[in-house]
């Protein structure tokens, strides 16, 4: 299945979704997204996917809204490009909604920003489990200060889960933006790495996140989120008991301890 403004492929358990917008830093086309959620619908869908990479054609990761659909936004015109959709949930659908795509998808994700990350760019890089940055590439929302815009694709719920009210309130009300090695300082990103080694470092990540049990990784997420609306520890460990009580069920659990404790290699696992 082809995409608009999205290239998909898969490799080795892998699926990378690469925004092919370069000549306009992978701006945000109305086709682009229309496309994202059945991208990740498609990642969702495949049994043999454990782990999803978002990243950029060219030198940028993704700048948010284009010119043409902000324009077409502040005129209360179609947004050029997109797709209509004659579904109850689409009408109402806020905009935005990508970021709700991106971070409940059940597995893994990793954003490898190799260059800009901007405005619905930026939400979709924190929407994304670990993020690998260029050191020299620039993050942030920046539609505070651009266009008197607040944030959209769930920043507002996303960023002081990462980084702390305070730090997200600086940068969501100034707008600035902020360079690798500084998103790293101040936990905002995993990693920073020279431009040349974003794709690489993120691809490690990816490749040891999918050797891993592909049930145990999915319960593992889901555990993360669901502790982040959790006020009682005692809550979050039946929660946990009640996920390893089903994992001691499947099959990749009878093979990793037979793998490990009685053949000595490493275990094949397969998802059951």
């Amino acid at each position: 299945m082809e995409f608009d403004d999205l290239l998909y492929e898969k490799a080795n358990h892998i699926a990378k979704i690469t925004f092919d917008n370069p000549e306009k830093l992978n701006a945000m086309t109305g086709r682009m997204v229309e496309a994202l959620p059945a991208a990740i619908d498609k990642a969702r869908q495949d049994d043999d996917v454990r782990c999803v990479v978002f990243t950029g054609r060219g030198r940028g990761f993704n700048t948010g809204a284009d010119t043409e659909m902000l324009i077409a936004l502040a005129m209360g015109k179609p947004v050029p490009g997109a797709v209509e959709i004659e579904s109850r949930r689409k009408d109402l659908e806020p905009i935005g909604w990508f970021g709700v795509e991106v971070s409940q998808l059940e597995k893994p994700t990793i954003a490898a920003i190799n260059g800009p990350a901007v405005g619905g760019g930026f939400a979709i890089a924190m929407a994304c489990d670990l993020r690998v940055i260029a050191s020299d590439a620039k993050i942030g929302m920046a539609s505070t200060h651009r266009y008197a815009l607040p944030p959209e694709g769930g920043l507002t719920w996303l960023l002081p889960r990462i980084v702390g009210l305070t730090k997200a309130s600086e940068l969501l009300l100034t707008g600035d933006l902020l360079e690798g090695d500084e998103a790293e300082r101040i936990g905002l990103v995993t990693r920073s790495v020279p431009r040349e080694e974003v794709m690489p470092t993120a691809m490690t990540y990816a490749e040891k996140i999918a050797g891993n049990g592909p049930v145990g990784m999915e319960l593992t997420k889901q555990l993360i989120y669901r502790g982040l609306r959790e006020d009682n520890i005692a809550t979050q460990v039946e929660r946990e008991h009640a996920a390893l009580v089903h994992g001691f069920k499947t099959e990749d659990y009878t093979e990793g301890a037979r793998a490990w404790w009685i053949e000595k290699r490493k275990p094949v696992f397969k998802g059951r």
